[in-house]
């Protein structure tokens, strides 16, 4: 009896390895480039391949390492790079190459010259930014500090109206130092936005920035969870799980159909969010809690 099954199930193993090799031998082949061996690059790639729900074959390699040999396999290869490092380097294998990007921020976008590759932005639409400061504090104006007018188009535009915020920006130029420009945005604004600008947010002027809104009594949201443990009132962000799932979904559909063409840029689909019970004690203020706050950001953006 039981020589007989196991001989049922010899048959049934070599009627499925045909069908088996023949999809092995047609799963798509995912390149993914990481600039350096860290632990946020490493966090996103494992949650990028558990939710890769079709059939594929993955590849890691460092920017620095990847030869000519794999770079000219050919067209069946799709490459997922993670920094800029390695977003310039699997730009520079040519305009033919299928690639996704990801860890860059919309500052370093408009600098790379990467053509159409598709990249998914570190930032959070500036539409999330403004819907976060205003549930989570009630301010009626947010002033931020840019190096560069940032236009508001239609949608942003509504946005503030309808979340009856003013948005003010200061100018940061080699003629206005940054404390200066901080303080008189302190001065005239509920709360300081900060948003990614490593020109001016950067561990030589952090907590300068930091200490003076915590003097002038106003809080300071962050894009960034470090800033909330340097003394922000909050952050609002994409960790590395959220990076890998919006990264997924996305080879998800490039690999159902290969014909389909991904956005050139989209900012962070997936979001968490994180705050500083001290400073909020500290500055007097009540924190909404998160699943409710989550909530009502979620119904803001359907």
């Amino acid at each position: 009896m039981i020589a007989k099954r196991l001989k049922v199930l010899l048959f049934a193993l070599l009627w499925l390895l045909p069908g088996m090799n023949a999809a092995q031998q047609g799963a798509a082949h995912i390149v993914i480039v990481k600039s350096s061996d860290n632990g946020y690059f490493n966090q996103s790639i494992e949650t990028l391949i558990s939710h890769v729900d079709e059939a594929a074959k993955f590849e890691v390699v460092l920017a620095e390492n990847l030869g000519s040999d794999l770079a000219n396999a050919g067209d069946d290869r799709f490459f997922v790079a993670f920094g800029e490092s390695a977003v310039k380097t699997v730009a520079a294998l040519g305009a033919k190459i299928n690639s996704l990007n990801a860890y860059i921020t919309e500052e370093q976008y408009q600098q790379l010259d990467i053509g159409n590759q598709a990249t998914v932005l570190l930032d959070q639409p500036l539409q999330r930014y403004l819907a976060f400061c205003k549930l989570l504090l009630g301010v009626e104006s947010v002033g931020v500090i840019t190096t560069g007018k940032i236009d508001i188009d239609r949608q942003q535009s509504d946005q503030l109206e309808r979340l009856q915020i003013e948005l003010n920006q200061y100018q940061l130029d080699p003629l206005n130092k940054l404390l200066p420009v901080l303080r008189r945005l302190l001065q005239h604004n509920d709360v300081l936005l900060m948003l990614p600008r490593q020109a001016i947010y950067n561990r030589d002027t952090l907590k300068g920035v930091l200490l003076t809104s915590y003097r002038s009594r106003r809080p300071a949201i962050s894009y960034s969870p470090a800033h909330v443990k340097a003394g922000a009132l909050a952050s609002i962000y994409s960790s590395p799980v959220d990076i890998g799932r919006h990264l997924a979904m996305l080879l998800n559909q490039r690999l159902r159909n290969p014909a389909h063409r991904l956005p050139a840029v989209q900012f962070a689909r997936y979001y968490s969010i994180v705050s500083n019970r001290r400073v909020a004690r500290a500055l007097g203020i009540s924190l909404p809690g998160e699943s409710e706050l989550r909530a009502r950001l979620d119904a803001l953006e359907r």
